[in-house]
């Protein structure tokens, strides 16, 4: 059953769009909810030595007014829906217009964040974003040479002074006093740099697409766990680009469950679906599976059918971001860290997995059980 289609929604919860993919438009809802809450426009910057000459020469006042409204306006208009791939375009120049009119401004998060607005704007119907692919691809490549590159990440000085001067991180001092000298610098420095180009080939690869996604994601939420800080805009965008590898299901999802079991929950689940994306049908008679689904040539049950659910939700992503970009940047590092690793301890397979598996062995159990007292 395909999902009824429509005129876009000023609903922001609803995710659909004739001129985005589901996907995509998760990216540039994510993104614009989130320089909307951290408050980004207030940073947006007067012309001041800038990168293109020429643009210092503009009426400071007047151009950072400019900017700060288009970039408003704009991302106000993908979350309600509106001209999304046109109002990505435009927030993107507008990022990328900031970056090249200050050096003060400039920063790798703010570019990346800009391209992905931008390279989503140019969107192709019916094409993959490839654009958007290969940008992240590039940003990996050229992080990762740089290390390679640099004498201080070699010896592991630049990790040694990062995490014990600026960051004071306890554990890693802590572990760092009982092992040889400099050998935990030099193992996250070097696997830091084997980690950001081996996810190069997994990324331009197609069918190693899967593995990128993973260890982007992985490698992005390690350094917010490490750190405690988001890098301004680099965690929220580079997360968001793995979107531009997954394909979302342009048919209704069919899932099964089992009535009086699972009532409360597919109740919960049924009012966060603003696109009615899941269509839920109680099972005619009761089954062993209390929740089953199948997407593409993938079925999936129980626990890996309720982790599908919520992540085929476009209103989850939407959440965690909110979840981590409503604080400050420089406090509250304990409640990002936790507000990650708890995302991370659920929606990533193993614990669904896990679960499964023991709630298998547990049926088992119970089965052998009643036939050995029959």
């Amino acid at each position: 059953m395909a999902l009824a289609s429509s005129r876009p929604s000023w609903n922001p919860l609803k995710f659909r769009d004739p001129e985005l993919p589901t996907e995509l438009l998760i990216l540039v809802k994510v993104l614009a909810l989130v320089v909307l809450l951290v408050n980004h426009v207030r940073i947006l910057p007067d012309p001041w030595l800038p990168f293109v000459p020429g643009i210092d020469r503009l009426p400071p006042v007047l151009f950072q007014r400019t900017l700060q409204t288009v970039f408003v306006i704009s991302a106000l208009a993908i979350l309600f829906n509106r001209r999304v791939r046109l109002a990505s375009l435009v927030l993107g120049a507008t990022m990328l217009l900031g970056v090249v009119s200050s050096k003060a401004y400039y920063g790798n998060n703010k570019t990346f964040c800009g391209l992905m607005f931008f390279l989503t704007g140019l969107y192709a119907p019916g094409r993959k974003p490839w654009p958007v692919q290969w940008q992240l691809g590039i940003t990996y490549f050229g992080a990762g040479l740089n290390k390679l590159l640099d004498a201080d990440w070699h010896s592991g000085v630049f990790f040694q002074n990062w995490a014990v001067h600026r960051l004071h991180q306890p554990w890693y001092i802590a572990l760092d006093s009982v092992l040889p000298p400099m050998l935990l610098a030099r193992l996250m420095c070097w696997g830091t740099i084997v980690t950001e180009l081996a996810v190069v080939p997994a990324i331009f690869i197609q069918s190693l697409n899967y593995w990128a996604v993973c260890a982007n994601i992985l490698f992005q939420s390690g350094l917010l766990l490490f750190t405690g800080t988001t890098f301004t805009l680099f965690f929220y965008s580079m997360t968001a680009a793995s979107l531009a590898f997954v394909s979302w299901p342009k048919e209704r999802i069919t899932v099964l469950y089992n009535a009086g079991v699972v009532d409360r929950i597919a109740k919960v689940l049924r009012f966060c679906d603003a696109d009615g994306r899941f269509h839920w049908i109680p099972y005619s008679e009761p089954t062993g599976d209390w929740l089953h689904l199948t997407t593409g040539d993938r079925a999936y049950t129980n626990f890996r059918a309720l982790r599908m659910i919520v992540l085929l939700n476009p209103l989850t992503y939407l959440a965690i971001a909110a979840l981590i970009a409503v604080v400050p940047e420089f406090s509250a590092a304990a409640y990002r860290r936790t507000v990650v690793a708890l995302c991370l301890f659920f929606l990533m397979p193993p614990l669904a997995s896990l679960a499964d598996w023991l709630l298998g062995r547990r049926q088992a159990a119970a089965v052998q059980s009643r036939s050995l007292t029959a």
